[in-house]
């Protein structure tokens, strides 16, 4: 249980960080408008971060083939924000906390799966 809870406690707060760090850390653009801006960052936010917001039952219910799933999504985005920690410090600091999120998530995911099983019989 204490597992689950963690789990559920890391995605949401991957989704939170990643959204977060994403119009954080957005540059600003002072030849376009900002209705344009916004809407571009909404559509980069759904893109991006809308594969973990769908996962998200995964952790909740903790089935076992779903938390299968959301593992092998992780790795892409584990991929992509390794990536950034060779970025200069404010995208670094943020991409720290994005892996670490991201690896706990893993962790934990694995840790339900081998404890409960795929949910197959």
């Amino acid at each position: 249980m204490m597992i689950l809870n963690l789990a559920r406690l890391s995605h949401v707060a991957l989704i939170f960080a990643g959204i977060g760090g994403l119009w954080w850390l957005a540059p600003e653009q002072h030849t376009v408008s900002a209705d344009t801006m916004l809407r571009a960052g909404i559509l980069m936010t759904v893109v991006l971060y809308g594969p973990l917001v769908l996962m998200l039952p995964a952790t909740i219910r903790g089935d076992g083939r779903m938390l299968t799933w959301l593992c092998i999504l992780l790795l892409f985005y584990f991929a992509g924000f390794a990536t950034q920690l060779l970025d200069p410090p404010p995208v670094r600091t943020v991409a720290i906390a994005r892996v670490g999120l991201t690896t706990l998530l893993f962790v934990c995911a694995v840790l339900l799966i081998r404890q409960r099983g795929t949910g197959r019989d």
